[in-house]
């Protein structure tokens, strides 16, 4: 695990709404084929994948799941909607970019949080970098909580 400080970051996305899960993949299957469509899929492209939504909290019909792009500026208009990702303090785990590795991840996350100041306002990121994918990795990134003084 490492920390990092995100700026805030403006994406162009797609959204689900329905349970997590082969939907998601599903969506972010497409919203790559559009990336290659529309060239923005490029060696610099960084994808996020976003839950919105607490699945032990919301009910599965209503939980929302985004996936965006990074813009980085250079991009120009891409017909899709865009928003701003809050930047922040975040815990970075690197995972295997397999399912497994993803699954473990979720599942060891109580555990993995417990010794972190999470900032549960915020969701986590699913970060998929080119470079990372390249080597089979992406990243989750834990919002936390703004530091008064000293830890993490």
């Amino acid at each position: 695990m490492t920390i990092e400080k995100l700026e805030d970051m403006q994406i162009a996305y797609m959204r689900r709404t329905g349970g997590y899960g082969e939907g998601n993949r599903q969506l972010m299957e497409r919203f790559k084929r559009y990336l290659r469509a529309n060239g923005l899929l490029r060696a610099d492209t960084t994808i996020l994948g976003i839950a919105l939504d607490d699945p032990t909290r919301t009910p599965e019909d209503r939980q929302r799941y985004d996936v965006g792009v990074v813009l980085t500026g250079g991009e120009g208009p891409c017909g899709l909607p865009a928003r701003t990702i809050a930047g922040g303090r975040y815990a970075v785990f690197e995972v295997p970019h397999t399912e497994e590795g993803v699954s473990d991840f979720w599942r060891d996350l109580p555990r993995i949080a417990a010794q972190l100041p999470v900032d549960t306002t915020r969701p986590i990121l699913e970060r998929y970098a080119r470079q990372k994918l390249l080597a089979h990795l992406c990243e989750f990134c834990v919002p936390l909580l703004e530091r008064k003084h000293g830890g993490i």
